[in-house]
Order: structure tokens, then C-alpha cells, then sequence
């Protein structure tokens, strides 16, 4: 594998993104363009470069390119999306080709696309597209393949931080600029599908609660982060904190009851000083493993000065990690439907949580916060998949028609555009309902 191949993914990753995040006179937009366009050059100086793609992995030529490469999750998924087998780039390769290419790979690939009727009517001449054959298509549904790359990236998500905190809690040392392309992923995919991305913070797991919890908490972060406007650097920031916050927890034996009251007062502590002993570019993941329970009246835990202020990214993470704790309680306690859970945090604004960032969050998730199971005045039953110009009718995916039945996959409903209106909000539990699989 050359080094220009590595360029060239990395190149289409950070174009998508820039797409996605800035308009095109944006400096950083012009940058993203600018890097895809050297890249090319340099990996076509010597003749035509093709990238590959295979079982859903990208090769130069028959050599694989190691899956740390940043960017690469995004453009595989952009090519397997569109039936795409190959992207073969020529000398000359413009700057009106790179903007056509990316604009193609960032576009909704919804049944029917068609690549190369999109790239001809953007003029694009410096790239040519080979498909794969029908035999060797996934011929699932678009929401099959994109349910089941969610399922992928949250399974790499719990093996990394399950890494991670082996490698911290044995003494060692680990590299957490690994977490950077795994993340940029889920931000991507988050800006493409935010209720897709929100579901699978409700994924749940008892054998390791802790783990699952920090995943959970860092996609709710993420989506006050996103409400908020962060620049991407300050959502890869905040995201990895968030999801290191708990990283003191792993110190303890929750199995043992002595330990576990420990680790409840203990974790903040223990979780910086296991951060400090990293050489980190960005203290935040200290400071919020630190800070994540200092509650804005003075209350909460490790004990600071009167005057103490702590991190933003604390503040916003403490917002996400109580609004977790609700929907999904570390103890007996019977969870809170996410409706109520946001009822509550509002209640707890100005005491347990920041009244600034806990009224973002509200405002980001909805009154009927994506996740939350609701029967419809015509008896179906749905999940709220993002909310709507009225905060009491928000857009719903159907999960069951009014005699009860499952669909297969629901179509979505804006309450805001018909006489439907929600009449209750149910437990997922009751309905024995995967929230994740029916978003």
C-alpha cells in the first residue's frame, strides 16, 4: 500500500465532513478541498489511482488500508452505500471533479439513486465509478445495511473503551487519539440519522453497565454538543471526554460491596488520576472525570472551593450523564420514561444540573425525546425520531399499526401535519419494544 492511498481516503473522509459541517465559503470547507485535490495529484502522478473497495473494506490495488486510517469508516460506507466497487481517479482531477464526487458520496442514497446520472449532470470527468455486480450486492433494504453498520460502530465503540480500561487500570499506557476515527464516525453517521445515532444510546447491558453507560452518555453529550453548534474539534473533544468520564470506575470492584460504596464518592478522583498519568493534548477528559459531579448549587462531590467553576464540557456531560441515569438507573429503581426523564432534568436546572446547558439539551432532544415510545390517538404505536416545530408534536416512525402488528419498517409520521396527536407514553419495556432496532 502506498502512502498516497492513505491520503486520498483521508482526503474523501475529511471532504464528506466538510460538506456536511461548513458552507462552501467557509475557509475550512476550502481546506477539506484543497487536501482531497493534493492527494489526488500525488497518488495519480504516475498514472490512473484506484481505490477499492471489498466485503466493506478499502484496498490499494489488492493491499487492505489499516481501518485506523481517519476518515476511512465514513468512505467505505459512502461506497458500499451506492453499490460502488471501485473509484478510479485520473491526472487532472479538478476542483469542480472533487466537489461533484463529494456531493454525489454525501447525498441521501435513497432506492433508485443513480451515481453516475448525478456525477455526469455535475460534470465530473476526473474520477470514473465501477459497480459491483447484482450477485455480489447486499440487496437488504437501506435501513437493513445502515441498522446494521450502527450495530458495527457501537460494537467497536464497546471493544475500544473495553481496551482502554484494561490497558489504564493495569498501569499502563494507552493511545487515546485511537478513539478519534471511531468517534469521527459516529459524528458523521449522527449528522446523517440523529435519531438512528440517539437509539443507540439505549442499548443496554448488565454485565457491563459502566460501559454501556459512558457510550450512552457520550452520544447524549454529542447531541447538546450538535445544538449547540460546537466546531467539530469541540465535539471530538467533548465527545471523548464524555465517554472517558466514568474512566475512574474501572479502578473498583462493583462486585464487592465495600468497593462499589467507595467507587461512588471515589471515581471522580480516581478517574483524573488515572488521566494525568496520559501526556494529553487536551486536558477536558481530565477535568471532566474530575468535575463531571460538582453540581451548580455547591453540592455533588469531589469537594472544591465556593468560587469553583468548573469546564463547560463538564457541565454539558453532567447534563447527559444525569439524563442517562434517569432513563436507565444504576440501582433497582424503576427507570423513567424519557418524557419524564426530561421533566425531571428541568426540575433539577440551577441545583443538580447547569440551567443553561440542561435547557439546551431539552430543547435538542424534544418535550417527547427521541427514544420515547408513544400510542397515537388512532392506536398505533411509535417512536419519536426527531422533534418537530411544535414541541408537542414531534415526528414519529411507526413501530405497530392499530391492530397491534409489527411493521417491518414503519413510515414516519410529522404530528404536526395531521389530526394524530399523542395520547400516552409507554415503556419500551412493556412492549418488550428494542428501541434502537425500531429507529
Amino acid at each position: 500500500m502506498t502512502a498516497h492511498a492513505t491520503d486520498v481516503v483521508v482526503g474523501l473522509g475529511s471532504a464528506r465532513k466538510a460538506v456536511q459541517l461548513y458552507p462552501l465559503t467557509h475557509p475550512a470547507f476550502g481546506e477539506a478541498m484543497n487536501l482531497l485535490i493534493g492527494a489526488v495529484a500525488g497518488a495519480t502522478a504516475q498514472g490512473p489511482f484506484a481505490l477499492n473497495l471489498h466485503l466493506g473494506r478499502l484496498y490499494d490495488g489488492s493491499v487492505v488500508i489499516p481501518e485506523d486510517v481517519h476518515g476511512i469508516d465514513s468512505v467505505a460506507e459512502a461506497l458500499e452505500a451506492r453499490h460502488i466497487e471501485s473509484l478510479t481517479f485520473s491526472d487532472g482531477f479538478s476542483r469542480d471533479d472533487a466537489l461533484g464526487l463529494i456531493e454525489v458520496l454525501t447525498l441521501k442514497a435513497e432506492e433508485g439513486f443513480d451515481v453516475e446520472a448525478e456525477l455526469a449532470s455535475r460534470n465530473v470527468r476526473g474520477v470514473a465509478v465501477t459497480f459491483l455486480a447484482a450477485c455480489d450486492r447486499d440487496e437488504s433494504s437501506p435501513e437493513e445495511r445502515a441498522r446494521r453498520g450502527d450495530r458495527a460502530l457501537h460494537s467497536r465503540l464497546v471493544n475500544m473503551v473495553r481496551t482502554m480500561s484494561e490497558q489504564l487500570t493495569a498501569g499502563g499506557v494507552t493511545d487515546l487519539s485511537q478513539t478519534t476515527p471511531i468517534v469521527e464516525a459516529l459524528l458523521g453517521r449522527m449528522m446523517q440519522d440523529q435519531a438512528a445515532v440517539v437509539g443507540m444510546a439505549t442499548i443496554r447491558s448488565k454485565d457491563e453497565r459502566v460501559l454501556f453507560h459512558s457510550l450512552s452518555v457520550m452520544i447524549y453529550a454529542l447531541a447538546l454538543g450538535l445544538q449547540l453548534k460546537l466546531p467539530e474539534d469541540g465535539l471530538l473533544h467533548l465527545a471523548t471526554s464524555a465517554l472517558l468520564h466514568d474512566i475512574g470506575k474501572s479502578a473498583f470492584d462493583a462486585s464487592d460491596p465495600l468497593q462499589a460504596e467507595a467507587m461512588t464518592k471515589l471515581h471522580p478522583r480516581m478517574g483524573a488520576e488515572i488521566l494525568q498519568r496520559l501526556v494529553l493534548d487536551d486536558a477536558s477528559p481530565m477535568l471532566v472525570a474530575f468535575e463531571h459531579h460538582m453540581a451548580p448549587d455547591g453540592s455533588g462531590f469531589p469537594e472544591r472551593p465556593a468560587d469553583y467553576i468548573a469546564h463547560p464540557y463538564s457541565r454539558m456531560v453532567a447534563v447527559a450523564d444525569r439524563y442517562e441515569n434517569l432513563t436507565n438507573p444504576p440501582n433497582d429503581t424503576d427507570p423513567l420514561t424519557p418524557d419524564r426523564a426530561i421533566v425531571r432534568l428541568l426540575r433539577d436546572t440551577g441545583t443538580l444540573v447547569d440551567p443553561f446547558f440542561g435547557r439546551a439539551f431539552a430543547s435538542a432532544l424534544g418535550v417527547f425525546p427521541i427514544g420515547c415510545v408513544v400510542r397515537l390517538s388512532d392506536q398505533t404505536v411509535g417512536v419519536v425520531c426527531r422533534p418537530g416545530e411544535d414541541p408537542l408534536a414531534p415526528v414519529v416512525k411507526l413501530a405497530y399499526d392499530e391492530r397491534g402488528l409489527r411493521y417491518n419498517e414503519g413510515p414516519e409520521i410529522d404530528l404536526a401535519q395531521g389530526f394524530v396527536r399523542i395520547v400516552e407514553v409507554v415503556p419500551a419495556e412493556a412492549l418488550n419494544l428494542e428501541v434502537s432496532e425500531a429507529l
